[in-house]
């Protein structure tokens, strides 16, 4: 008796070691627990693309502190000195009261306020990096309507200062500075570096006003400013005067206009841009004048900024988000391979396939540092497919399935590239692809049933 079971013993195992080795359902499960354990090298990649973009930003702000970082204009203002006045009260009856002098600080803002700036901006190179750098030549024009009598609601007895006032202007980077001109009525004033109250701006420069003899309550102060700043990545202003009007421009295809309010107009080419902005005082959070720090005006600023459109971290970091689709249809069609051409494929080959797809992301990142993203795409592209295809040869000894294969991989590779140039409408191609992918996979797959039984 045992000889003759022993051996239907093992013929059934036998039986059962092939149809779990056979079997579409066990195949699944494995599939899906190598897409799980592929997501590791994916995660590394990751942190390898953010440590590569942290070096890059290490390299623009190096290049940036030498030249002069993003740059942020404020004003002009007037800082007016008010001298108040009270009684302290004696501590004991008998000792008289005395006089107490405190000084406050009176920011008054200008009634117009127009801005006109070109900028000529240029990229430069650190190693691998590359930094937007910008000279620019801006003009900013406009009044103050000095009151016949300032109000001081707050303070009992105080006087404004008037002979001591002085024109600020706030840069945040002045070692962009390479000159500057400053007329106020017609008289060409001296700036001196320094601010004395840096609660609007935290640097930048000052003029005295003590030269000017119509200087007095209900006096017009028309002032011209020309400045040459050097800057980095973005400019931007604050709309301090009652009514503000700005135009800036530049030989640039990508800008990016920041802060709180977009330009009135704009007109972007391939090769420039024209923007315009047009800002009232009833659009921001702050009036045309206060004491000491009544009010803020951080948060009101706007301007423009001078990105390299999608640069490789950037571009890489959006393929690399498709990675896991990517994986899973990898897997789906050594699947169908192994399906229609009843070969069985051992699982540690689809770990193979799966790694090459992983792959794809490393050789996409390092290219890109030295070829450009474009360049890099293809030939990442063309040896991923190629390796693909050549694998599936090895596997399946058919060309026609090799070919198959390697077609489809390279589709879904002109599909996500043209994905990643469509910025604004990359979700929506995405998306729409995906779903279009998925029901080809549900029409493929819907025989599979019937097929096996």
């Amino acid at each position: 008796m045992p000889e003759n079971t022993s051996p239907s013993s093992a013929s059934r195992f036998a039986c059962l070691t092939e149809r779990v080795r056979h079997s579409l359902t066990v195949k699944l499960v494995l599939i899906g627990a190598i897409i799980l354990l592929l997501q590791i090298p994916t995660l590394m990649i990751y942190s390898l693309i953010a440590e590569r973009q942290s070096n890059r930003n290490q390299a623009v702000d190096e290049i940036s502190r030498k030249w002069g970082s993003a740059q942020t204009v404020t004003g002009p203002f007037l800082s007016i000195p008010v001298r108040e006045k009270r009684l302290r009260p004696a501590a004991q009856s008998t000792m008289p009261v005395t006089e107490e002098v405190r000084f406050h600080q009176l920011t008054f803002l200008p009634e117009t306020l127009n801005i006109t700036g070109k900028l000529d901006p240029e990229i430069r190179y650190r190693g691998l990096y590359q930094a937007v750098l910008y000279r620019s030549e801006i003009t900013i024009e406009g009044e103050f309507k000095l009151p016949a009598e300032f109000r001081l609601s707050r303070l009992a007895n105080a006087q404004t200062e008037l002979q001591d006032a002085i024109l600020v202007i706030g840069i945040s980077d002045l070692k962009g500075i390479s000159a500057e001109t400053v007329d106020i009525n017609g008289v060409e004033c001296k700036a001196i570096p320094g601010i004395p109250d840096t609660r609007l701006a935290s640097s930048g420069f000052q003029v005295p006003l003590t030269a000017l003899k119509d200087l007095k309550p209900g006096a017009t102060l028309r002032f011209s400013l020309k400045l040459n700043l050097n800057g980095s990545s973005a400019l931007s202003f604050y709309p301090l005067g009652r009514t503000n009007t700005a135009r800036l421009a530049a030989n640039w295809s990508s800008p990016s206009f920041t802060g709180e309010f977009l330009p009135a107009a704009r007109e972007v080419t391939d090769t420039s841009f024209n923007a315009e902005w047009k800002i009232t005082d009833m659009n921001r959070n702050y009036p045309q004048s206060w004491l000491d720090d009544e009010f803020k005006i951080a948060g009101s600023e706007f301007g423009v900024g001078l990105h390299i459109q999608a640069n490789v971290y950037q571009q890489t970091m959006r393929a690399i988000h498709y990675s896991v689709l990517f994986i899973i249809f990898s897997m789906l069609a050594f699947l169908f391979a192994e399906i229609l051409s009843k070969v069985w494929m051992h699982p540690l080959q689809y770990l193979m396939a799966g790694l090459a797809v992983v792959l794809f992301y490393t050789l996409l990142l390092a290219f890109s540092e030295h070829l450009g993203f474009q360049c890099a795409y293809w030939i990442t592209t063309a040896a991923t497919v190629g390796l693909l295809g050549l694998y599936c040869l090895l596997i399946f000894r058919r060309k026609i399935v090799a070919a198959t294969v390697a077609g489809v991989m390279a589709l879904t590779y002109i599909l996500l590239y043209f994905m990643l140039q469509l910025e604004d409408y990359a979700l929506l191609t995405g998306s729409i692809v995906l779903f279009l992918l998925l029901a080809l996979v549900m029409v493929l797959t819907g025989n599979i049933n019937r097929s096996r039984s």
